[in-house]
């Protein structure tokens, strides 16, 4: 049976709040929650603020468009600070994962919020959109594909109900693309045919897996989609949903005008129309790759799927513990031995988290460490920790964000031998201590069940700032085990902590 530790949040905040931080646009969205988990929206701000046009050739952030973005943040600040941060969840995506050195940002923005921001991969960007737009139409029977186009990525997700089948998340947007083939504001008929052709090279990979056959009804979600079906009912083409040929209509009409600063389309709003162009080029590169007949717009989208995901947290369901479940089934982990690791993990995380301030999640993180800390095993035996700290690091793990699941990866590629200090040093040096003390508790654990004994291993541990005073008890006089403290000692000395045996506890040895 796979361990699944109980690492449910005590509260049920009554407003919850997310913020998507896109390429193109920030949004905030607040509502209200029922004790059943309904919600109800009760605010919303958004703000064009264009962060992709920021950066210059080395994904760098110009001074100026920092300031934009901090002083949107700052209005969204005024709303939500004020809330438990179990409440709220803030996603960056794609300008934030490519800006060069986001971290100094991030800790402006942090400041500006009130909240600290995730970064999350393209991927799990995509689960979360499915999951917002999923909770806001009819549950037809039947397979969805789901189309996203932000500002610097596109998400295709594939689906029945509630559960995502297939993610694809594609480095094309709306203002990259934009910027890419219409950047002298030139709408001419030769900058579509070159944007259209390199689009189709990019989607035609994923081609087989999405092209219609393999779902029911394809729905698309956010601005320029939405912009899209607005143009379209104004012109008269379609009463509802979009079609290849509006898109087409909607194309000519633009060549037509000549330039971007001249377009002027019924329901298109001014703040859209400099990056549409890029976005509808995406688009009918997708319909025309994927062969689309007709496609169904949705009001959910990435921050309606925050909230959700948010929601599934507090109701004990939280994606990341089932992603971790799969991860013990997919790799062969032992539930044996990852649950006894894990339940030491627990029980010495309890009795130093006041002492060494370990925050709910710090702690989940280390459980989750536990629970999967084998998984290298079904590579090799010999430096197995390495294989799972690299397969942690570069698999898609639905529902953590890419500082979790790093943090994850650190945790098992160092559970056991020698402790490379550089791998510390990716993170930013406020977080460093305290990854490391999550690091010497999950050594300890794993070193404590080496045996592999079907037995509960429950020590008692105490620390002092950097010492660490552990009591075996029965398990003391286990020459083996003596050996193994005695070796962990140099070990964990090397990440500045002193391990010794508990001076209260004679009988202890280490």
């Amino acid at each position: 049976m796979q361990t699944s530790p109980d690492t449910s949040l005590d509260i049920f905040p009554e407003t919850v709040a997310a913020v998507d931080l896109g390429s193109n646009s920030f949004h905030l969205i607040v509502a209200q929650v029922s004790d059943q988990g309904v919600l109800q929206k009760v605010d919303k701000l958004k703000e064009m603020v264009r962060l992709r046009g920021g950066l210059d050739e080395n994904n760098n952030l110009s001074a100026e468009k920092e300031q934009q973005a901090l002083e949107c943040l700052q209005r969204f600040g005024e709303r939500i600070r004020h809330l438990p941060k179990e409440a709220v969840r803030i996603a960056g995506t794609n300008t934030l994962r490519n800006m060069n050195d986001s971290s100094a940002f991030l800790k402006k923005a942090k400041k500006a919020l009130g909240h600290s921001i995730s970064i999350i991969a393209g991927r799990e960007e995509a689960r979360l959109v499915y999951l917002g737009v999923s909770h806001t139409l009819s549950d037809d029977e039947g397979k969805r594909m789901v189309v996203d186009i932000g500002g610097g990525s596109t998400e295709f997700i594939i689906g029945k109900k509630f559960q995502p089948e297939k993610l694809e998340s594609l480095e094309m947007g709306s203002v990259s693309v934009t910027q890419k083939y219409f950047a002298d504001g030139s709408l001419r008929k030769g900058n579509w045919k070159k944007a259209n052709t390199a689009l189709s090279l990019e989607i035609t990979p994923i081609k087989t897996a999405y092209q219609t056959g393999q779902w029911k009804i394809a729905t698309g979600s956010s601005g320029t989609i939405k912009a899209a079906r607005n143009i379209t009912q104004g012109l008269g083409l379609e009463k509802f949903g979009i079609t290849l040929y509006a898109l087409h209509t909607i194309r000519d009409k633009l060549i037509a005008t000549g330039n971007i600063d001249d377009i002027d389309l019924p329901a298109l709003k001014a703040e859209r129309a400099p990056v549409f162009a890029g976005g509808l080029a995406v688009l009918i590169a997708i319909f025309e790759v994927l062969k689309i007949e007709r496609m169904t717009v949705s009001d959910g989208a990435l921050r309606e799927g925050l909230l959700y995901d948010l929601i599934g947290r507090i109701h004990h369901e939280d994606i990341r513990e089932k992603t971790i479940v799969d991860l013990q089934e997919r790799f062969n982990v032992d539930p044996v031995q990852s649950e006894q690791v894990t339940v030491t993990a627990k029980y010495l995380a309890k009795q130093v988290k006041k002492d060494w301030q370990l925050t709910k999640k710090q702690r989940k993180l280390l459980l989750w460490s536990a629970m999967i800390h084998e998984l290298g095993l079904s590579i090799a035996h010999a430096d197995y920790q390495q294989h799972g700290g690299y397969i942690l690091e570069h698999a898609d793990l639905p529902g953590f964000t890419r500082k979790e699941q790093h943090w994850v990866a650190i945790l098992v590629e160092k559970h056991r031998r020698k402790i490379d200090l550089s791998l510390f040093d990716t993170l930013p040096k406020e977080e460093q201590l305290s990854i490391k003390k999550l690091c010497v508790l999950l050594r300890l654990s794993v070193l404590l069940h080496r045996s592999r004994k079907a037995e509960l291993v429950l020590p008692k541990i105490r620390v002092d700032n950097e010492n660490i005073y552990l009591s075996c008890g029965e398990l003391a006089n286990r020459p083996m085990l003596e050996a193994d403290l005695e070796r962990e000692q140099k070990w964990i000395g090397q990440l500045g902590f002193v391990l010794q045996a508990d001076p209260s506890t004679p009988s202890s040895k280490s």
